[in-house]
C-alpha cells in the first residue's frame, strides 16, 4: 500500500529523472518535433548538475532506446545536442514494457538521497498491459508523471502516474504549451514523501467509507473528490486493498462491496456514480449493514479499516453497532464536517478516539484532507502489522523485570454489563496475566466481584501457576445484580492486601485494578484514599458511561486513569497498563546511558521547542539518574552539530533539567546525517560512556533530513546503540524507520501538545533492551563451590552473591528451574538436592545459611561426589529431557588434578554441562579440562568481577534452557531453496531447523517431514520416515539446494497439505497437532490466501520465519497469527528466535486438544 504525502519544505535540490516518451506509430512521425521540443524546454529549465538534477532520455514503442543515461552529460549544452540526434522510433505502443525496462535499467537500487522521477508521455491505450509494471516502480519509491496526448485515456494516465501527476492534452501543441510549468511539477514530486505501509507491494487490507448521502449537490461533489484522491493514491486491486463504499440516509445501501471492483478504474466509476439522497441520518443501521454485509470475512490476516464521512447527528442508537464492529475487528475512523456530533463519534471510533476523528468546518475543506487522513491510515495499519505484535513481545519480555507484586482485579458485576461484555472483562484479565512471571516468588494475582455486593473467587496467591489461575478464571460467572457499591468493594480489599504484606513477602508493590462500566451507588473518594495510604496504587479502567471525575477519585492520579467507550476496546488498553505496572521497576538496577540528538532547526517554533524541553525534562524526572544507573547528555542539531553536555557532567535530576531547560534554538536546515555522525563519539569512553552499559539514542525531531541517513545510523547500530526515534507529524516516518531499523522504535505523534504520551512507552523500551532470554524457564542446575581456605569468608559470600543472581533470574519450581549445591574443600558436602527447594526464596536462603568450610581443594572428588544429585532420586529431571548443568566455581589450583580429566569427561558423557567458573588464581588448564570447550570456561581475576560474566553466563544457560514440549504433533519443515538465498544461508537454515529438533522432545509423540519449495515443489522426506533423531538431523543437513528462480510459496501451500492427510498416518493419531513450518526470505510469485485457507480448514497450525525485508502482511495472510510470525534481519540472526519458536511451536492450541482436555475430567 502507499501513501502519498507532500513536505511542509523545499523541494530536494537533487533529483534523478528519467524522461520516457512515446515514439510509437499512435504518436505519428509528425507529432514527433512536438514532443522533443517539449523535452528541449525542460531540460533548459532545470538545474542540471551531479549534486543537482540529472537526466536521462529514453524514447519507445514495442520496444526502448536510450539516447543518453543519468551521468552521460553533466551540464545542458552535450544534452540539447545529443537531443537534436534522436530520431522518431515508429512501431506499436507498448507503455508497460517500456515502464518495466526503465525500472531495469535505471532504477535497480532505490536511493534515499535523492528523488527518483519518471516523466512518461503516452500518445493511446498501450497494448500491453501498464498498471502492474507502474505500480512496481511506484513501490520502489520511484514517482511518475505522466503525460497524454491525443488518444490517451484519462483513467490510464491515472493508473500510471503518482497522484496527482496525470495530466491529458488534445494535441501535441498543448503539451509544448504545458512546458512552462513541468519545472514546478517536477519539483512537487521531488518534494513528495512516499510512505509503504510494508516494505512490499503485498500489502492486505480492506477500506470502506461509510458516507452520509444527506447533502447537497455542491457538497456531494466535495465528497466524491476527496474519495477519488483517496483511491488514487491507493494500491487497489484483489491481492492488495480492496475498498468499498456504504452510503446512508433513512436507509443504508452497499454502493461497492469489497471484491465487486478490483480495479482502480472501476472503484473511480462507482464514487462518480456517488448521488446526494433526502432522509434521516440512521448511521447506527449503515455501521450494522457495514458490519454484517461487507465485512463478513472474519480472517485477522485482513488490516479492516471503515471511515464515516458525515455533517449530522445520528438519528437512531449507535450504542450497538459500535460495539458489533468493534468486536468484528474493525479500526473505525471519523470525518466529521459542520454539524456533525463529536460525542456520538466518539463512541464508535476506535480507541484512542481523538486522533481517529478528523474535524471539519465545511465541506470544501473536505478534498484537501485526503493526505492527513492517508496518514492517520497508514499508521494505524502501520500499528496493527508491525508495532503491536513487537510491543507485545517487549511487554513480556520487560515485565519479566517486575519480580515481585501482588495484582488484585477488582470486576464490576452489575446488571448494566451484558454477559459477553463481563466476557470482554475476564479475557482481559486473563491476557493481562500471561505478561508476567506468576509464582509465589514471583507476582501474585487475585480477583475480586463486586455489585450490591462483594465476593472473592481467587484469593491473591490461591494460584501459583497461570494455567490453574486461567481454569479458575473460566469459573467465574456474571452475576448481573443491580447496584454499583464500588466505594465498598475497594474498601473490601484493604484486609485482603494487608493479610498479602503479613505473608513474609517483604517490601512487595501492590496493584489494585478496578474495571467499571458506570456511576457507584456510595462514596468512593474515601475509600480509595485509605487504601493509597496503604501504599496500594490504583488503576481505574472505565468502560461506557463510566464517570471519569470518579475514576480520577479512585487512582488518585491522571496518569493511572483509562477510559474506553465498548468493552471491546479494553484489549487496546491491556498493555499500555501492564507496561505501566511494569515500568516502576524497570530502570531501577539498569546501567542506561541515553543521549538526546535534538533538532534545532527552523522549522521548529520556539513553543513547540519548548514542549521538546518539557518532554525531556519529564523522560529524566521519571527515571533512576546516578552514576550506577542511568546517565544523560544531549545534543543538538541543525545545519550545524553542538554538543549541550556529554554523559558525564550532571548526575542529578535537576542539574540535567536545568541544563536542557537552557537550551535554545539554532536554525537553519536539517542535516540529520551528520548529526548521527556527530554523536557517535558520545557513546566512547573519553565522552562519558561507561563500559557496560546498555546505549541509547534518542533522536528527536519534526521535520525531514536533507542528507543521507541510513548509512550514519547503521554504523551506530552496528556499535551496539539502540536508536529510537521520537518525531511529529510532518516528520518523514521512513526515514525514521531507516534511522532506528526498526518500526517499535519509532514514536509518532500528531502534534507537539501530545509528545507526553508516548512518555512511558519509550521509557520502557529504554530500560528494556531487547533479550531473547531473560530468565530461565526449565533446567536442572547444581553448584559446586569451592570452600577452602584460599577463599575466606569475605570473598565467600560474593560467590554466594553471584549465585543469588543466578537464582534471581530463574524461574524456580518443581516443572521450572531447580536449584542443587554442593560445596568443597578437603571433602565434599551436599548442601541441598534438586527437589528440597520449590521457590526462590527457599534456595536464597539455602545459600545465604551456607558457612565457609576452610581447609584444601579436591575439585576432582567433589565432582565425582557431584554425579548423585543428578539422580531421579534427588530429584534430576533428566529422563524427562531437562538439561543438566553443573557449575563449578574455585578460586585455585586442584589438589586432585591428575584425576579432573577422568571425572569431568564421565560427567559431559552422561549428559551434564560443565561450566567452569575460575577466579583469581584458578588454572586455565584445569578450568578447560573440566569445561570440555572454551565457550563453557570463565575466568575473572578477582571475586568483585564475578559479577561482569553474568550476562555471557546467562546467555549460556539460556541456550541450554529448553521450554517444555510434550506436545503430539505431525511437525512439517516447509523450507525456501530459491536463487535469492546465498548457499551459507540456506546451510545456516538447515542447522537451525538441526537445533530446533535439540529442542524438542522428540520420540513417538512427534514425527518429522519436510519438503523445498522455489519454482516448484518437493517432497524430501515424509513424515515419520526417521525416527531416530540423530538420524533425522543428519539427513536434515544433507539436504540439497534447488535454486529455483521464483518463490512460489502459494502452490507450496497446496503441496505440502498431502502431509496431513490421514490416509498417509501409519497409526491411527487422534489427537495429533499438525505445524508446519515454513522459513522464506522472499515475497510469494503467487498468491497465498487459498492454498492457506484449506491448511488452516484442515487444522494445520502456520508458523512462518521471515528474514530480511519480507512482507509480514503476507506472512499474516498465511498464519493468521501474529504470534506465530518470526522475523529476523538476516539468516546469521535464526539463533535468536531459536527459544521463542520453540515456545510457540510446543504450545497445543488445537480443536483436538481441546477436546481431549475436556474429555478427561
Amino acid at each position: 500500500m502507499f501513501i502519498f504525502l507532500f513536505s511542509a519544505f523545499s523541494a530536494s535540490e537533487s533529483a534523478d529523472i528519467v524522461l520516457l516518451i512515446d515514439s510509437s506509430d499512435a504518436l505519428g512521425r509528425r507529432a514527433f518535433p512536438s514532443v522533443k521540443s517539449f523535452v528541449n524546454r525542460i531540460i533548459n529549465s532545470l538545474p542540471i548538475g551531479p549534486n543537482r538534477y540529472r537526466i536521462a532520455l529514453v524514447q519507445y514503442s514495442d520496444d526502448v532506446k536510450v539516447e543518453f543515461q543519468l551521468d552521460d552529460y553533466k551540464a545542458k549544452n552535450p544534452m540539447l545536442n545529443q537531443l537534436k540526434k534522436v530520431s522518431f522510433k515508429g512501431g506499436p505502443l507498448r507503455t508497460g514494457n517500456a515502464i518495466r525496462r526503465v525500472h531495469e535499467t535505471f532504477f535497480r537500487s532505490p536511493r534515499k538521497d535523492r528523488s527518483q522521477i519518471v516523466v512518461v508521455t503516452t500518445s493511446a491505450t498501450s497494448d500491453d498491459p501498464v498498471e502492474e509494471a507502474a505500480s512496481r516502480l511506484r513501490r520502489d519509491g520511484i514517482k511518475i508523471i505522466a503525460l497524454g496526448i491525443q488518444e490517451a485515456v484519462p483513467q490510464a494516465l491515472q493508473s500510471i502516474a503518482t497522484p496527482p501527476f496525470h495530466y491529458k492534452f488534445g494535441t501535441p501543441r498543448d503539451l509544448l504549451a504545458f512546458s512552462q510549468n513541468m519545472s514546478e511539477v517536477i519539483g512537487k514530486a521531488a518534494q513528495m514523501e512516499i510512505f509503504t505501509a510494508t516494505p512490499t507491494p503485498n500489502s492486505v487490507a480492506d477500506i470502506v467509507f461509510i458516507v452520509d448521502e444527506g447533502v447537497s449537490q455542491a457538497n456531494a461533489e466535495h465528497i466524491r473528490e476527496f474519495l477519488q484522491n483517496t483511491v488514487n493514491s491507493l494500491d487497489v486491486k484483489e491481492a492488495c486493498i480492496r475498498m468499498g463504499i456504504v452510503t446512508y440516509s433513512t436507509e443504508a445501501k452497499v454502493l461497492t462491496s469489497l471484491g465487486d471492483e478490483t480495479k482502480k478504474t472501476d472503484i473511480l466509476q462507482k464514487i462518480r456514480s456517488f448521488s446526494p439522497k433526502e432522509g434521516k441520518s440512521h448511521l447506527g443501521a449503515a455501521i450494522n449493514m457495514t458490519t454484517k454485509r461487507v465485512f463478513a470475512d472474519r480472517r485477522r490476516s485482513v488490516e479492516k479499516v471503515a471511515t464515516i464521512i458525515t455533517h449530522r447527528p445520528s438519528d437512531d442508537d449507535i450504542t450497538g453497532a459500535a460495539s458489533l464492529i468493534s468486536r468484528a475487528g474493525v479500526t473505525v475512523f471519523a470525518i466529521g464536517v459542520e454539524r456533525a456530533d463529536t460525542a456520538q463519534l466518539t463512541q464508535v471510533v476506535s480507541y484512542p478516539s481523538e486522533p481517529n476523528i478528523i474535524k471539519l468546518t465545511e465541506f470544501s475543506d473536505l478534498p484537501r484532507q485526503d493526505k492527513t487522513f492517508h496518514k492517520k491510515l497508514f499508521n494505524k495499519i502501520k500499528l496493527r502489522l508491525y508495532i503491536q505484535p513487537e510491543m507485545k513481545k517487549q511487554i513480556k519480555s520487560g515485565c519479566m523485570d517486575t519480580e515481585r507484586a501482588d495484582i488484585y482485579f477488582l470486576l464490576d458485576d452489575s446488571s448494566s454489563i451484558h454477559v459477553e461484555e463481563f466476557k470482554n472483562m475476564t479475557s482481559f484479565v486473563m491476557e493481562a496475566i500471561k505478561l508476567f512471571t506468576i509464582g509465589p516468588d514471583n507476582v501474585r494475582f487475585g480477583v475480586v466481584q463486586y455489585s450490591e455486593n462483594t465476593i472473592l473467587p481467587i484469593r491473591l496467591g490461591q494460584h501459583t501457576t497461570r494455567i490453574s489461575l486461567e481454569k479458575e478464571m473460566n469459573r467465574i460467572r456474571h452475576r448481573a445484580l443491580l447496584e454499583t457499591n464500588t466505594g465498598a468493594a475497594i474498601n473490601f480489599t484493604r484486609p485482603l492486601f494487608k493479610d498479602a504484606r503479613q505473608q513474609c513477602r517483604g517490601n512487595v508493590p501492590c496493584y489494585l485494578i478496578v474495571l467499571t462500566d458506570g456511576k457507584a451507588h456510595d462514596d468512593v473518594k474515601v475509600a480509595a484514599q485509605l487504601l493509597r495510604q496503604a501504599n496500594v496504587s490504583i488503576y481505574a479502567i472505565g468502560v461506557k458511561n463510566a464517570s471519569k471525575e470518579e475514576l480520577f477519585h479512585i487512582a488518585g492520579s491522571t496518569s493511572r486513569v483509562y477510559f474506553v467507550q465498548q468493552f471491546e476496546a479494553l484489549e487496546e488498553i491491556k498493555n499500555v497498563v501492564v507496561r505501566d505496572i511494569c515500568n516502576e521497576k524497570a530502570c531501577e538496577v539498569r546501567k542506561v546511558d541515553v543521549m538526546f540528538l535534538v533538532d534545532s532547526s527552523g522549522s521548529i517554533h520556539p513553543e513547540d521547542f519548548a514542549k521538546m524541553q518539557n518532554f525531556m525534562a519529564e523522560f529524566v524526572k521519571k527515571s533512576n539518574i546516578g552514576p550506577e544507573q542511568m546517565c544523560v547528555g544531549a545534543v543538538q542539531f541543525s545545519g550545524t552539530t553542538k554538543e549541550k553536555f556529554p554523559l558525564n557532567r550532571y548526575l542529578t535530576k535537576n542539574d540535567i533539567i536545568d541544563a536542557i531547560g537552557s537550551m535554545s534554538l539554532i536554525g537553519a536546515n536539517t542535516l540529520t546525517g551528520e548529526a548521527l555522525v556527530f554523536i557517535s563519539d558520545y557513546f566512547e569512553a573519553a565522552k562519558g560512556a561507561r563500559p557496560g552499559a546498555h546505549k541509547v539514542l534518542i533522536l528527536i525531531t519534526d521535520g525531514e533530513a536533507q542528507d543521507e541517513v541510513k548509512t550514519p545510523a547503521t554504523a551506530l547500530r552496528d556499535k551496539g546503540i539502540t536508536i529510537y526515534s521520537v518525531g511529529v507529524f510532518n516528520a518523514n516516518k521512513t526515514q525514521l524507520e531507516e534511522i532506528s531499523g526498526k518500526p517499535e522504535r519509532v514514536f509518532y505523534v500528531e502534534n507537539f501538545d501530545v509528545l507526553n504520551k508516548v512518555q512511558n512507552e519509550l521509557r520502557f523500551g529504554v530500560c528494556n533492551p531487547e533479550e531473547e532470554c531473560k530468565r530461565l524457564e526449565r533446567l536442572d542446575i547444581v553448584f559446586v563451590i569451592d570452600s577452602s581456605g584460599s577463599i575466606g569468608p569475605n570473598n565467600y559470600n560474593l560467590m554466594k552473591n553471584f549465585m543469588i543472581g543466578i537464582v534471581n533470574k530463574s524461574d524456580v519450581g518443581k516443572e521450572l528451574v531447580q536449584f542443587g549445591a554442593l560445596k568443597y574443600s578437603d571433602d565434599p558436602h551436599i548442601l541441598f538436592d534438586l527437589d528440597d527447594h520449590s521457590t526462590q526464596s527457599a534456595v536464597i536462603d539455602a545459600i545465604r545459611s551456607d558457612t565457609h568450610l576452610g581447609g584444601n581443594t579436591y575439585t576432582a572428588a567433589a565432582l565425582e561426589h557431584s554425579k548423585a544429585l543428578f539422580t531421579e532420586a534427588r530429584g534430576s529431571r533428566k529422563h524427562r529431557g531437562v538439561s543438566q548443568i553443573l557449575m563449578v566455581i574455585t578460586d585455585g589450583e586442584s589438589h586432585d588434578k591428575e584425576r579432573l580429566e577422568k571425572v569431568s569427561k564421565k560427567l559431559r558423557d552422561d549428559k551434564i554441562t560443565i561450566l567452569a567458573i575460575g577466579i583469581k588464581e584458578a588454572k586455565l588448564d584445569e578450568l578447560l579440562t573440566m569445561a570440555g570447550s572454551e565457550e563453557n570456561l570463565y575466568f575473572v581475576d578477582t571475586f568483585e568481577g564475578l559479577q561482569n560474566i553474568s550476562k555471557k553466563l546467562s546467555d549460556n544457560l539460556c541456550n541450554n534452557s529448553r521450554p517444555e514440549c510434550e506436545i503430539q504433533a505431525d511437525l512439517v519443515f516447509l523450507i525456501d531453496g530459491s536463487r535469492s538465498i546465498p548457499p551459507k544461508d540456506f546451510e545456516r537454515m538447515k542447522v537451525f531447523l538441526k537445533n530446533l529438533l535439540d529442542l524438542i522432545d522428540y520420540n513417538d509423540n512427534v514425527r518429522v517431514g519436510m519438503a523445498q519449495f522455489a519454482d516448484r515443489y518437493e517432497e524430501e522426506f515424509g513424515l515419520g520416515a526417521y525416527q531416530n533423531k540423530p538420524e533425522l538431523q543428519e539427513k536434515i543437513i544433507s539436504v540439497t539446494m534447488m535454486k529455483g528462480g521464483n518463490t512460489y510459496i502459494g502452490e507450496a501451500l497446496k503441496g505440502v497439505k498431502a502431509f496431513f492427510n490421514s490416509t498417509r498416518r501409519r497409526i491411527p493419531r487422534h489427537i495429533v497437532v499438525p505445524k508446519l513450518l515454513l522459513i522464506t526470505d522472499g515475497v510469494s510469485d503467487d498468491p497465498v490466501a487459498d492454498s492457506a485457507r484449506a491448511l488452516a480448514a484442515d487444522g494445520v497450525e502456520i508458523h512462518a520465519i521471515g528474514v530480511g525485508t519480507v512482507d509480514r502482511a503476507k506472512l499474516m495472510e498465511i498464519t493468521d497469527d501474529s504470534d506465530r510470525i518470526y522475523s529476523v534481519a538476516n539468516f546469521t540472526d535464526l539463533p535468536s528466535i531459536l527459544t521463542r519458536v520453540t515456545k510457540e511451536m510446543c504450545q497445543d492450541k488445537s480443536e483436538a486438544s481441546k477436546l481431549h482436555s475436556k474429555t478427561t475430567f
